[in-house]
């Protein structure tokens, strides 16, 4: 799968996001985004080092997911696959009715790896859902 290198004003490449995004989808102001095999050679890539917010809305978490191509029903086939009830319903409780998507939630950090996010990837989207 081909990805899409999100670019910075001064042509610096940021982070990568999937290209199977929705159709439409536009990249925050102020960046543009690239196919990264049209990527010319000497970009630099520039990891965002501003500080990643450890909170954004319920809100902002959906809406950055669905303009990354990630279904509601892909996170709740996260949740259903825990194995232990408690915890799940509890992470159920957390994603049906928290208000706050925090990133130091251990959720968070088995949802990522589970939609194919590492930890950088969780940084820029907490970065870029606070935007939205």
């Amino acid at each position: 799968m081909k990805s899409l290198a999100i670019l910075n004003a001064a042509g610096q490449v940021v982070t990568f996001v999937r290209d199977d995004v929705p159709a439409g989808w536009m990249p925050p102001a102020g960046y543009t985004a690239v196919p990264d095999d049209q990527l010319l050679a000497g970009w630099q890539y520039a990891p965002d080092d501003s500080p990643v917010p450890e909170t954004i809305s319920a809100r902002q978490a959906r809406l950055w997911l669905i303009r990354h191509g990630i279904t509601l029903a892909q996170v709740d086939a996260v949740i259903a696959s825990i194995p232990d009830a408690l915890v799940r319903e509890s992470v159920r409780v957390d994603w049906e009715y928290g208000t706050e998507v925090h990133r130091s939630s251990p959720f968070i950090e088995q949802l990522g790896p589970a939609l194919g996010l590492d930890a950088a990837a969780i940084d820029a989207a907490f970065r870029e859902a606070a935007g939205i």
